[in-house]
């Protein structure tokens, strides 16, 4: 499988794990995940490059939950949940733990924030960077080598403080 596949096919799994509760409401006219996005900014924050050039791409609002918003940019995905509680927030970061994921406190974003990766063998593998701010929860995703699953949160860091004042 290629890797762009893999991602888009881990993307969903991982996603699942992510989703908002059934009672989230729709997001009435609040920032989207692209929305939040300063594209020239971004790519100077990281150094990643668009090598597609299509800039930030939306999913298509009929494929996610509602409440629900996504965005891929710079191999980056970006899952942004309205009406999302603190108690929800940590029941699906204790789902994560359980379902064997690795998970790392990070400070200095959002009102809660971790860094999370896929630890099972491969040669790629799911991280990201999960944070809530009031009622928002935004997770930025990247497919990363095995062994850079450390530097990799440098990068998605940064992704996350990018759109956080957007998100305020």
């Amino acid at each position: 499988m290629d890797p762009i596949k893999r991602y888009t096919s881990g993307a969903a799994v991982v996603a699942l794990a992510f989703m908002a509760p059934a009672t989230v409401t729709a997001q009435s006219g609040g920032p989207t995940a692209c929305s939040i996005i300063d594209a020239e900014e971004l790519k100077q924050l990281t150094g990643l490059r668009d090598v597609l050039r299509r800039g930030p791409v939306a999913a298509d609002p009929s494929e996610v939950p509602k409440g629900v918003s996504e965005c891929e940019y710079l191999g980056l995905s970006f899952s942004l949940t309205e009406g999302m509680t603190a108690p929800f927030f940590d029941r699906s970061r204790q789902d994560q733990v359980k379902q064997g994921t690795k998970i790392e406190p990070v400070s200095g974003v959002g009102d809660e924030a971790y860094y999370w990766w896929d630890p099972r063998p491969g040669s790629y593998r799911q991280a990201g960077i999960a944070f809530r701010i009031g009622s928002r929860r935004l997770v930025v995703m990247d497919l990363v080598s095995s062994d850079s699953i450390q530097a990799a949160k440098q990068t998605l860091l940064k992704a996350a403080k990018h759109v956080e004042p957007k998100l305020r």
